[in-house]
């Protein structure tokens, strides 16, 4: 038993890395599309592509597991008594290891996004304590210029009195209505998920993927508080808020509305008629092709390692030999 289960645990450690390995290297040519998307639509497609190798290879690996398979995805063939079968080593170091691995890799995982909702909670508990409830936000009695969304199932927005005596009742409401869409859309979830999924990369490669995740959340926010308001008013806000913000002696790092990548978002917002949205048919096919390239991919994906687990074992046999 532990063979096998081994076995295809290195399966999906090797799929999934290669997978992303290969995503990280045509990534370049996809990120232009993603921004001609409706940045609501571009989000959930940048979260979806990057979460891809961690579920297809992990689909398709348990495909592996059913060696009824055989014959319908996977072409008869030969190995002894020619029964279906599952890809399976004989060697008991390489089960142990691969096995060892994946237990490390889905802790990590597991860890890591723990460690992060630990985080989120404590925060918001922090600010919470230091704040006021108001009609739609929590008061925040600092001096300093800062606004902000917290919290993972149930998001809180947070003003500081700051900010409120340097912007006008319409910006304010503008601000607001962003940081209602943060609340709605939980992008500090979708944020943290971008990090897991994105974990097995090096950060220098990770840091680009999860600033485009960000931008895209922002941008979409900006359209949801244009939808109200006017993308006009909101471009104009964004400068105004930006301005304020970078004039604090010490602003807070890494909030909603700090006028980060400002000039993506306002060249956004005043070209919002050329962002486009995703049809339902253009979904389904997306759909449809990601389960046909599962469901294709497990014939070679068998082969693949029975010819994988072959030279693994002629090399240790050969290196133990030495």
């Amino acid at each position: 038993m532990i063979n096998t289960i081994g076995t295809l645990c290195l399966i999906w450690l090797v799929l999934w890395l290669v997978l992303t390995l290969l995503l990280r290297g045509v990534y370049p040519l996809l990120r232009p599309v993603l921004f001609r998307l409706h940045p609501a639509h571009g989000s959930q497609m940048l979260l979806l592509l990057w979460s891809a190798p961690l579920i297809l290879s992990l689909i398709t690996t348990l495909l592996l597991l059913s060696p009824v398979l055989d014959g319908v995805l996977i072409g008869a063939h030969c190995h002894g008594d020619c029964a279906p079968h599952v890809p399976s080593t004989s060697a008991s170091t390489l089960a142990w290891g691969g096995f060892a691995l994946a237990v490390l890799a889905a802790v990590g995982l597991t860890v890591h996004f723990a460690i992060g909702l630990r985080r989120g909670v404590r925060m918001g508990r922090q600010f919470d304590a230091l704040s006021s409830r108001q009609p739609g936000y929590r008061l925040l009695d600092a001096s300093e210029p800062a606004v902000f969304t917290l919290g993972w199932w149930r998001p809180r927005v947070y003003v500081s009195r700051g900010l409120l005596a340097n912007c006008a009742t319409d910006e304010l409401a503008i601000i607001l209505a962003h940081e209602q869409a943060h609340r709605r859309r939980r992008d500090n979830l979708r944020v943290l998920l971008g990090r897991v999924c994105t974990g097995v990369l090096p950060p220098g490669w990770r840091r680009p993927v999860l600033h485009d995740l960000h931008l895209l959340c922002e941008q979409s926010c900006d359209f949801a508080a244009a939808q109200r308001y006017g993308s006009l008013s909101v471009a104009q806000t964004l400068v105004q808020i930006g301005r304020v913000l970078r004039r604090s002696m010490a602003p807070l790092q890494g909030l909603s509305f700090d006028g980060s990548d400002l000039q993506h978002r306002v060249y956004a917002l005043l070209g919002e008629d050329r962002r486009r949205l995703l049809t339902r048919w253009q979904t389904a096919t997306l759909a449809v092709t990601a389960s046909l390239a599962v469901l294709l991919a497990v014939e070679p994906l068998h082969h693949g390692a029975e010819w994988m687990i072959g030279l693994l074992e002629h090399n240790m046999v050969a290196a133990h030999g030495e």
